[in-house]
């Protein structure tokens, strides 16, 4: 009895969480931190206390392009690794990502610990995350109106910028909610002391409940928001079926965006391949064709009863 109360309350607490993501009154969006779509598949790449809750090292790799086909659209790759310490009451983990948008380069490391305290069936986990961001730029990818202009002779050809994170997580095996700041520390890009280019503290917020449907078939409901300095917001609602404990499937929508197909297949027991495409709404179609997105995933060991990781 005790369980199914507790089950039943995650699930009324992620249906709400995800409901409130998907329908605040947003005035105004924007993408400030690198977004992805199979953000579910690896909640380690949007929280950084997730690090451990695999029970056993894990490694995942992700390339996303968006907006097929617009000239010097953003492009991502990142690769992650984590796993837990002492006994399961740590977790340490690591993050690599580089982005390119136009002339803009951007390289990021992240490495960052958790604290987890067990209870009844839940994890409650603590983060914190440190690293730094390094940004160049390709002037000859810059087409100025006026190519004398001053400000292109002194433009910075890269400046490193550290940054620091904080999140919660909690999980049991059915439902998980989680919030993370990111860039804390508001940072300058540039020494320079009239710079006022600086980092944008971020917070994502994101929420999930899996319900079986017969043996080995599992529907999953989640949520991602994220805010950014100055209200800017995005938000995104998923529901995934997994078929077997083998093939996921599923759609969703995000804010001001449009719909996405998500689709990942467990190739063993530890290795899976995900596929996600993002459809161009109406209004961006005659420039782009969407956005596609890979995801590799690896569980090195698994110490937990079950065969595979549900999230």
């Amino acid at each position: 009895m005790k369980n199914n109360t507790t089950y039943s309350s995650a699930k009324r607490i992620t249906i709400s969480v995800v409901l409130l993501i998907c329908g605040w009154n947003i005035p105004l969006h924007a993408q400030q931190e690198w977004g992805c779509t199979q953000y579910l598949f690896n909640l380690y790449d949007v929280n950084s206390s997730y690090a451990g809750n695999h029970n056993g090292p894990s490694f995942a790799a992700r390339y996303r392009a968006q907006w097929l086909g617009f000239d010097g659209a953003p492009e991502t790759q990142m690769l992650s690794v984590h796993t837990p310490l002492a006994k399961d009451h740590l977790g340490a983990g690591l993050k690599v990502l580089n982005e390119s948008i136009g002339a803009r380069r951007q390289q990021q490391l992240k490495i960052s610990g958790s604290y987890r305290l067990h209870f009844d069936e839940n994890i409650l986990s603590f983060g914190l995350a440190g690293g730094a961001i390094r940004q160049t730029a390709d002037i000859s990818l810059i087409k100025a109106a006026d190519e004398q202009d001053a400000q292109l002779a002194v433009f910075p050809n890269s400046s490193f910028t550290p940054v620091i994170d904080a999140s919660i997580f909690l999980s049991n095996k059915k439902f998980y909610a989680g919030i993370e700041s990111t860039r804390l520390n508001k940072s300058s890009f540039h020494n320079d002391g009239g710079a006022l280019a600086r980092l944008y503290y971020n917070i994502n917020l994101t929420a999930g409940y899996m319900h079986q449907v017969g043996q080995n078939n599992m529907i999953q409901l989640s949520g991602l928001m994220k805010y950014s300095e100055g209200k800017m917001w995005q938000a995104e609602m998923n529901l995934t079926y997994l078929i077997n404990n083998k093939l996921w499937f599923g759609a969703g929508y995000r804010v001001f965006t449009g719909a996405v197909i998500v689709s990942c297949i467990h190739i063993t027991e530890h290795f899976r391949l995900g596929l996600s495409y993002d459809v161009a709404v109406k209004k961006m179609r005659n420039t782009n064709d969407g956005s596609a997105e890979l995801y590799l995933g690896y569980h090195l060991h698994n110490r937990s009863s079950k065969s595979i990781r549900y999230f």
